[in-house]
This record gives C-alpha cells, structure tokens and sequence, in this order.
C-alpha cells in the first residue's frame, strides 16, 4: 500500500457537504474525520425507523431477506446477526489488484458520509467504527475485486471484513490480520446488527473514492497543459490573438473564457506581446484552438466534478430508510451510471487536449513548420529529438484507446437475471486514470520539446508562469540532445508530483475558480 501520514486537521462530515478537496485531504493528506452532531441524531432516528420496521416484521430487502436473487428467501428473526456478518464475509472474493491506502481512505470517508445522510439505517456505532479506524489509521487491504458499478460489493466487503475484526489491514506500515491491526490501535471490532451487514457492502466506495481521487488529479493536469501549450507558443513563435478576451467574450464558454485567462496569465510580458513576434498570420489548429480544446476540457472536469459531489453527498443505499415516512422501500440509487457517463466524456475531454500535444509536438520537430532544423537539431543531418516524436504518437494512440467509453460495455445477466444492468464506473475511474499517467508523459515530452525549440530561439523572454516552467524543464532537457538525452523520467516524476505546478503558481498565484457547469449540481449547502 502506499504510505499515508496521518496529518493534522479535521473534516466534519455532515452528509450534505463534503467536497473532493476534503476527500483528497483525508484519503493523502492524513487529515482526521468527525461527524457532526446533527448527521450522529438523523442517523439515530433512521435506526429507530428501522427497529420499528423490524418489531412489525415487515418484509425488507436484505435485513430480513437474501440479496439479489435470493430475496425470495426470509432470513429468520433470530439469525438476523449471524446473516448481517456472514454477508460481509460472504461477499470477499480474496482476488485482484491491491488498491492503495490513499484510495481505501476515499473509500471509508466518502461511505461515512453517506451513512450520516441517514438512509441506511445504522447504527450510531458502526459509523463510529468507520472513523476510529480512519483516525487511528487502521487500513483495510482491498483487492479489486470485478465491480461492474451497482455497488462495489466485493471492495466494500473487505473493509467490512476489518471492522468486525476478520479481513487483513495495515497499521503503522505493517500488514496484519483485522483483529490485530483493531487490537494495536486500540479498537474494539463490531458486532453487527440487522441491515448493517447490507450497509457495508451496498456503496460505491471505489467509484466515489478513487473517482474523487482522479478528478482532483485531472484539475491538476489541465493547469499543466495549459502551462505546456504557453510554452510551447513560445517556442513556435505563435499568434496570441487566439487568447484574445473578445474571443471568449463572444463565445462564452466557461472553459475557453477560464483556459484563455490562464494562458494569459502565463504569458504576461512574453516577447510575443510585442508587434510583429508572431511568425504566422494563422498558426496549426494545435495551436489556434488550444483555448476552445482546453475549455472543452475544463466544462467536462466541471460537469464530473459536479456530479460526484452530489453523488457523495447522498443516500445510495438499497432498501432506503425514510425518516419522515417511518418507512424502508426498494429504491436504485445505488445505480451510478450518472457518474460513468461523465468520467467517459471527461476521457474523451482529455484525449483531445493529448492529442492537441502531440500535434504540436509534431509541428515542433518538422521544420517546415517551426522554422527550426528538423528534430530541433544542431546541425543539420543529425536526429535531435526526432526520435520523441514516436514517442508522441505512441501516447496520443494510448490516449485514445483509454478515450473509449465503457459505460456501454455491460453484457452480462448475473444474479439469476435480476441484476441485468450495470454502470461499469469503475471502470471508467480506473481507464481516467490510466489516462492522466499518458497524458502527464505527453506533456513531459511537450516540455522537453519546447524548451529545446526556446533554446535554439535564441531563448527569447518569456512570460511571467512559461519562464518558471522553462528553469525547471531545463533541469531535465538538453542543450545538446547527440551528446546527453533529455530525461524524460525524471521530467514527468516532476509533472506528476506537483513541482511544476507549485511552481507556476508561487510566481503568479493559482488560477481563480470561475462559474462553471458544475456548479448547478453541486452539493446541498450544510
């Protein structure tokens, strides 16, 4: 697992306000979770809602029935207990990948405060559970276990598995079983009661967990391209009026008005504010569009942001406990199809935005285009970086294939038939994020590239954010690219970790939030 160190700090999870900067903060940022007193009460009354629900002895799915097709089963008054844990253990495949810590945090913290919204119907304790554990930094082992999306059952069951004290978890960095990473921190395992076994397996822990995760990173990524593509105007030598503000004005856009902002911001005092600096009336595509492509990105971020922040703040739990009605009913929320469709556009998104980088990686290398020797060589014959080139187009292909959308690739009919639809999200969460790791290499080679084009441009003076970048990049490019090789490694480890950004941002300050479409559907306010 990765290492988390537990930080200072608290998130207070009310159900109806959590965003993903809180998600990213406790999942790897170590910061401690509580829940707020008025979560802890409308828990309470929906447990008493469902007490009463069980003295009548009403029928309710998977409290007092087998789940999927065995509905049709009863689970016998006495067995209630017994049937809650053995579905927990039950529903453990003890198969897959490993997922990390950080992702396993994201999945407890966003599951709590789905509890505190109330619907389930647990007890005040076994929300309890859940934030002792995530504070004392008891963390499950969590295998992928094959989610298609209508609740990560078998992901969801192995932190189940911990809290009633069975399962393996880590604790201070060691692995341990269940039982001894609760006994070294103090803890007690839980005994489960009616409902609860259903409550722990029933989310989309991964979904909403890992997806939170993703999303913060593609906000990251698009800050680095449109640091990429000012640099790489730079190095081209590019026509600015394609930021021009009348031009977002005129199309207005939320992303193209944000993304062209940026570039300007990053641009500030360039050499190619100056007349006559631009070496073509109309630049490539790549070039020309880098605002409306971007923006295009940033509305799909905003979209699918938008979407999981009411996703995580809700109550998606089957039965569904109704406090005001006194009454359990069958409901689909756990269904999140909303939230697979939107991680397809946002691949989609940021596919174009990859491609757009090639492309101008392509014109960089050509010197039909740039003006510059071909592979932005020394001397005339030799390759240069010719060679990154396929690198490029390898990783803009990459892009594209992990662009497919998979919310439409459920075929099966399990559960007898009943389950015969299914959201495949975490799928898409996972592909997003296969495609954030291409996507941050492309923009290591556009850098590299671009800051070999900047030195043979007689390193012109750059813009208040490009000129940053430009002293980092060169740390890991070339002056001289037949004698020593750019480390490309090295350059992308700096993309990822955030050194580039941090840096951009201590000399011109992080781009402000602006209105965006994400907005409309964004969380309740607590």
């Amino acid at each position: 697992m990765d290492p988390v160190s537990l930080g200072s700090g608290t998130v207070v999870l009310t159900g109806d306000n959590l965003y993903i900067e809180e998600v990213v903060s406790v999942a790897r940022r170590g910061a401690r979770v509580a829940v707020s007193g008025s979560a802890l009460d409308r828990v309470r009354r929906a447990r008493e809602v469902v007490e009463r629900v069980l003295d009548r002895g009403d029928l309710v799915y998977g409290m007092n029935t087998g789940v999927g097709s065995l509905s049709r089963y009863r689970i016998p008054f006495e067995n209630l207990e017994q049937f809650s844990a053995k579905l927990v253990s039950r529903h453990t495949t003890h198969q897959g990948a490993e997922v990390g810590a950080s992702i396993v945090r994201a999945m407890m913290v966003t599951r709590v405060n789905g509890m505190a919204k109330g619907g389930v119907g647990v007890r005040t304790e076994l929300v309890g559970a859940f934030v002792d554990a995530l504070n004392a930094g008891v963390h499950p082992v969590v295998r992928l276990g094959g989610s298609v999306g209508q609740a990560d059952l078998a992901e969801m069951a192995e932190i189940g598995q911990v809290l009633i004290g069975c399962g393996e978890a880590e604790y201070n960095g060691q692995r341990m079983t269940g039982a001894e990473a609760l006994h070294a921190a103090g803890l007690q395992p839980i005994r489960l009661k009616a409902k609860e076994g259903l409550a722990l397996i029933s989310a989309n822990g991964i979904t909403m967990g890992h997806g939170s995760l993703v999303l913060a990173d593609v906000a990251d990524l698009l800050d680095i391209y449109d640091i990429t593509a000012a640099l790489s105007f730079e190095a081209f030598g590019g026509n600015l009026s394609t930021v021009h503000p009348e031009a977002a004005r005129m199309r207005p856009h939320p992303g193209q008005a944000r993304a062209a902002d940026r570039l300007r911001e990053l641009l500030a005092d360039s050499y190619l504010w100056r007349p006559g600096a631009a070496r073509n009336l109309q630049d490539p595509l790549s070039f020309r569009c880098v605002p409306q492509t971007h923006g295009a990105c940033y509305d799909a971020h905003a979209y699918a942001r938008g979407t999981m922040e009411v996703e995580i703040n809700s109550a998606s739990d089957n039965p569904l406990v109704l406090i005001e009605d006194q009454s359990i009913i069958s409901v689909g929320n756990f269904d999140v199809v909303a939230l697979a469709v939107a991680f397809d556009l946002l691949r989609v998104a940021v596919a174009q935005v990859v491609h757009l980088a090639n492309e101008r990686i392509q014109k960089h290398l050509w010197s039909q285009f740039s003006g510059l020797p071909t592979g932005l060589a020394a001397r005339d014959g030799d390759e240069g970086l010719r060679p990154l080139g396929y690198t490029s187009a390898s990783l803009a292909a990459e892009a594209r294939v992990l662009a497919n959308p998979v919310s439409l690739d459920y075929r099966g009919q399990i559960a007898e038939g009943v389950e015969d639809h299914a959201s495949m999200a975490p799928l898409g969460v996972r592909k997003t994020e296969e495609l954030v790791q291409v996507a941050r290499r492309m923009a290591a080679l556009e850098l590299t590239i671009a800051t070999r084009a900047v030195e043979l441009r007689g390193r012109p003076r750059l813009g208040a954010g490009t000129r940053v970048a430009y002293d980092l990049v060169s740390k890991y490019a070339t002056i001289e690219p037949e004698e020593q090789w750019p480390d490309v490694d090295g350059l992308t480890a700096a993309v990822a970790d955030g050194r580039l950004i941090a840096r951009v941002a201590a000399e011109i300050g992080p781009l402000e939030p602006v209105s965006t479409p994400g907005d409309a559907v964004g969380p309740a306010e607590g």
